[in-house]
């Protein structure tokens, strides 16, 4: 591709892979703007950089909670053309005016890349690699709609970076490594070995080691007046200090984005939730994350205060009003199938 730059639209609709120069340049942009994120909703680490944390406990503004995307530009465009009302009386408007008016903030749970639509797509990808292509049609494929969402994501970072917010999950880890939290993915196939493979033939290893940047620099958690995310389920009642200075502890970072159905015995949610808003915010409070596939719109966990939101085959968000008790019937918004003037605030 011989443009040198993308606009938002553009990335969301790529049909053939971006260039060296463009992505380059583009994750260089992020990460600058990841380096600087403001004091005052991300709290500093124990060595002074930007932690781990997102703090909007001040903030009214309502958020747009979003699961896994897993390499599905469609889904980014619906969201962003969504339409909603965010206050009673007001003309409803969609999720990208309400970005530029800052009227709203987007919080996504993480896991931007690996599709889960097409399982049998991985297997012919497996059997281009066994014959040492790891550059063929299936793959290039697969890493059009990777790139074509990593690139809409990094954009909407650069374009609306106090409003839209993007945590890490265990699929961002491009260089398929095993330490700091981090472990090799395979699930179809051996997905992260594959596309690191595909990344440094088509690209090389300083724009792969750049996207490492941006991955590492992403935060781990979010919490507002009424609300707590992560990408999964928190396996330890972890402390806001510890939320904070996560990429220094690596279990942290495991249990924040690698928890399995099952593994937790103890309300760690509410802990954190307590931990983060308090005793008395707590009793509106709900604990979002993704990680793990549901079926339906959302599954309930620790006596119905964490909220699994990920189902692969839906296109929903969760809608948050600041303070407010979230209703899971009228708060769980279809993206794909959308009537206009439908919320309505209580």
């Amino acid at each position: 591709m011989s443009h040198s730059d993308l606009s938002l639209e553009e990335c969301l609709d790529m049909s053939e892979l971006p260039s060296y120069e463009f992505l380059f340049s583009l994750t260089s942009k992020v990460c600058d703007v990841l380096a600087n994120e403001s004091q005052s909703y991300r709290p500093s680490d124990c060595v002074g950089e930007p932690g781990s944390l997102l703090d909007f406990s001040d903030d009214d503004v309502p958020v747009i909670i979003v699961p896994d995307i897993h390499a599905r530009p469609d889904f980014i465009k619906n969201i962003l053309n969504c339409s909603l009302k965010l206050k009673k009386g007001e003309a409803a408007c969609t999720i990208l005016e309400g970005l530029k008016q800052k009227k709203l903030k987007v919080i996504c749970v993480g896991d931007g890349v690996h599709t889960e639509l097409y399982a049998s797509r991985w297997e012919l990808i497996s059997i281009e690699f066994d014959k040492n292509d790891h550059k063929g049609f299936y793959m290039k494929a697969e890493m059009l709609l990777n790139l074509a969402t990593l690139c809409s994501l990094m954009k909407l970072k650069l374009d609306f970076p106090d409003s839209f917010h993007f945590l890490k999950g265990n699929h961002e880890n491009i260089l398929n490594c095993n330490f700091g939290g981090d472990y090799s993915f395979c699930k179809y196939a051996d997905e992260g070995e594959m596309v690191k493979t595909f990344m440094l033939e088509w690209y090389d290893e300083e724009l792969v080691n750049a996207i490492a940047k941006y991955e590492n620099s992403l935060p781990l958690a979010a919490f507002g007046k009424n609300y707590v995310v992560s990408h999964a389920e928190p396996a330890h009642a972890f402390t806001k200090a510890q939320l904070i200075d996560a990429r220094y502890e690596e279990g942290v970072v495991e249990g924040l984005i690698w928890t399995r159905n099952g593994q937790v015995t103890k309300p760690t949610a509410s802990e954190i939730i307590t931990e983060l808003i308090g005793k008395k915010g707590a009793k509106k409070a709900l604990y979002f994350a993704g990680h793990r596939p549901i079926k339906g719109t959302y599954a309930l966990r620790q006596d119905g205060v964490f909220v699994q939101t990920h189902n692969p085959h839906n296109q929903n968000v969760f809608f948050v009003r600041s303070g407010k008790q979230f209703n899971f019937e009228k708060d769980i918004i279809n993206t794909k199938v959308r009537l206009p003037d439908e919320q309505e605030e209580e």
